[in-house]
């Protein structure tokens, strides 16, 4: 019985290293360039998925008209599809949150134009009750940047295996050695 508890620990610590890696793999996504709020010119050397982020506060909302185009010789061809959840991190020492993704398909240089920047509702607080009482930050203490990012599944993934791993590694080899527990 022992051994089993002992082979369950050993599972436990396999599956959290394999997710603590994956969670670092997305945490390290590569930034791509920082947009102007107008139009912008970026060579994607390679295809996956990318993002446009929103610096500057931890809660960003479309309020309606606020739109990025993604186009290659005049003619649009991607579509910018509004992440949900939107996954923060820091850039700069300033708080970012995931807005857009799009997925790159061929690679090359792309045009990003930024349509009505003014309808972008961004607050420095995450939290409900704080934010309801903040005003909307002014457009130039907003920044665009472009990064690499990864599929929210991979994350989730990635995150229930870091925690369910170490759950089953801690109950695995303390049942391996205190087999009075389970009398």
């Amino acid at each position: 019985m022992q051994i089993i508890f002992l082979l369950a620990g050993i599972i436990g610590l396999i599956m959290s290293f394999f997710g603590s890696k994956m969670l670092i793999e997305i945490y390290k996504n590569k930034i791509i360039s920082e947009l102007k709020l107008t139009e912008n010119e970026i060579n994607f050397d390679k295809i996956g998925l990318y993002s446009i982020c929103v610096v500057g506060g931890g809660y960003s909302n479309n309020l309606g008209n606020f739109e990025t185009k993604i186009t290659s010789k005049g003619i649009i061809i991607i579509n910018t599809v509004e992440s949900k959840p939107k996954f923060k991190f820091h850039y700069k020492g300033r708080l970012a949150n995931e807005f857009y993704k799009f997925e790159i398909e061929n690679p090359g240089i792309y045009n990003i134009k930024i349509n009505n920047i003014e309808h972008l509702e961004v607050k420095e607080s995450m939290l409900f009750s704080k934010r309801y009482f903040q005003k909307k930050l002014p457009t130039e203490k907003i920044g665009l940047i472009v990064k690499e990012t990864s599929p929210n599944s991979k994350f989730i993934i990635g995150l229930l295996m870091t925690i369910l791993g170490l759950q089953i590694a801690v109950w695995g080899i303390l049942l391996a050695f205190n087999t009075e527990l389970i009398k």
